[in-house]
């Protein structure tokens, strides 16, 4: 619930300027459709994640660890939520994405 969409960033070695261009051009481009976003992937080298605070960056952090250990254990691919299901969610919750 805290993390919503993670982009997938292609690579760059690490500090590479593009990189942050790249990871600053996804935030407005979801920004500007109405999803923001708490969250990329960097491949090969991990996720970036931000919140309000410490406390709810880390917690985005762990969230997103969870899942994708939970998807990478799954001896079959999760069915992705229908649109219908994602807005249930942001109502219930209130979530952002």
């Amino acid at each position: 619930m805290k993390v919503g969409h993670v982009p997938l960033i292609p690579y760059h070695r690490p500090g590479d300027p593009v990189a942050a261009g790249l990871v600053a051009q996804t935030i407005t481009r979801y920004g500007r459709q109405g999803m923001p976003i708490r969250a990329v992937m960097l491949s090969r080298l991990g996720p970036n994640v931000w919140h309000d605070s410490l406390a709810a960056a880390m917690a985005t952090l762990e969230e997103l660890e969870e899942t994708a250990k939970l998807v990478h254990l799954s001896p079959t691919p999760p069915e992705p939520l229908t649109e219908s299901q994602i807005n249930d969610l942001r109502q219930t919750f209130g979530a952002r994405w």
